[in-house]
């Protein structure tokens, strides 16, 4: 298991004395075996508060890209942006390697990279080429770190199943790498694998260290039909989505419970056809109003992913970027980003509304895979509340909402 991260804990939260002040936690290593975890190694760096006019910095992965996020994008928590404006390269700028590694070099963010940053401006245009090359840089830096640590550890601790951890864990271009990647044999994310996970974190260690208890724990991220809603009453609305979509419309999915991660699984999505080129920049202009570059998502059953990609996922979640076919990319272009590849949500076929949905869109339009992306607004967070469902669709111009087994017109 390896967690990367921005910064983590102190060492003396770790239990561990003698450190010299200042210092936090940027890569840990543990072994899972037999519902036990064994800390293997601990990576501690010095923190600098407020050193560069971007903010804090620490030899850290996590603060290293969110240095190019706050440049680009004015804020730190912005790395999902910086991670698809890579694609967007030129690597016509010469800018040096932003991180350092090696067999007999310690990992650290080179200070050269370092100055090169600070003498740029202090916003740089999203849409400008040293934007995206900057943004391709540290993706590659961070790409080539985890290929050569990951590599490292498999040797090193004879074990080719990796589950990653930290706010790092949420790069999907890199956890696709990694999961089809010839020294690894699996790799597996927690669908909340930043902060947000910690809740599930602390109550597991609870489970085994207060109580010791340290039988498997089996867990599933649920898709399954609104609490409200009877199976039959879900099953025609299934239908009546499923033509909405063929037609060309934009819904929004609100049922059960709030989502559970960065990823709109089903609960809080907003759906629509992947076929149609228009209907993505009608999304990004229109609806989310982000800006143009950002790719989307998508939902396949799992009986129809061989149809969309031949590479291995990092999971069901959404959290690994799969290269598309060459015919998968015709066929669904709103899907495609500009390097090719796809996240992508697998769907079980255990009868959920999304089950019954990409169904019932296959039957009617013989296509296998929906966009899906999250339901909120520009700057907003993922709608919560009915009433904020109803004036999320009816603000940002969606053409209808499922709520409650039924589909409602929301500019009835």
């Amino acid at each position: 298991m390896l967690v990367a991260d921005g910064r983590g804990c102190r060492p003396e939260d770790n239990g561990v004395a003698g450190m010299n002040p200042g210092l936090f936690e940027v890569e840990s290593v543990y072994r899972h075996e037999d519902g036990r975890l064994t800390a293997l190694e601990k990576t501690y760096r010095p923190y600098y508060n407020k050193r560069y006019p971007w903010g804090s910095h620490i030899d850290s992965l996590g603060y290293a890209y969110a240095a190019v996020s706050k440049k680009i994008f004015g804020s730190s928590h912005a790395a999902g942006k910086v991670m698809a404006l890579a694609a967007l390269a030129t690597r016509t700028h010469g800018i040096p390697a932003p991180l350092r590694f090696g067999r007999d070099q310690a990992f650290g963010v080179n200070p050269d990279w370092l100055a090169f940053l600070q003498a740029c401006p202090d916003h740089i245009d999203w849409d400008t080429p040293l934007a995206a090359d900057l943004a391709d840089a540290i993706q590659q830096g961070l790409e080539a770190y985890l290929a050569f640590r990951t590599q490292q550890l498999a040797q090193a601790h004879q074990c080719r199943d990796l589950l990653l951890g930290g706010g790092v864990a949420l790069n999907c271009r890199n956890n696709g790498l990694l999961v089809n990647a010839a020294w690894l044999r699996s790799v597996n994310i927690f669908p909340a694998a930043g902060d947000d996970g910690l809740s599930v974190g602390a109550a597991v260690m609870a489970l085994r260290e207060t109580f010791g208890d340290y039988r498997p724990i089996v867990y599933r991220v649920s898709q399954g039909a609104s609490y409200a809603a009877p199976m039959a009453q879900g099953a025609q609305a299934a239908q009546a989505l499923a033509r909405l979509l063929a037609d060309g419309h934009t819904v929004g999915v609100f049922q059960g419970g709030s989502e559970f991660g960065p990823r709109a699984l089903g609960y809080r999505s907003i759906l629509s056809s992947a076929a149609d080129l228009a209907l993505k920049t009608r999304l990004n202009a229109q609806i989310k109003r982000r800006e143009s570059f950002r790719p989307f998502g998508g939902i396949v059953l799992r009986a129809n992913l061989d149809q969309i990609t031949g590479d291995a996922l990092a999971g069901p979640n959404m959290l690994s970027a799969a290269r598309m076919t060459d015919t998968s990319r015709a066929c669904y272009p709103a899907l495609a980003h500009v390097d090719g590849t796809v996240r992508l949500q697998v769907v079980e076929e255990d009868g959920c509304l999304l089950h019954q949905v990409l169904a019932a869109y296959e039957g009617l339009t013989g296509h296998v895979v929906l966009l899906n992306t999250s339901f909120n607004g520009r700057d907003e967070p993922i709608v919560e509340t009915l009433a904020q469902a109803r004036a999320c669709a009816a603000a940002i111009g969606l053409d209808h909402l499922y709520a409650h087994g039924a589909v409602e017109d929301v500019h009835a």
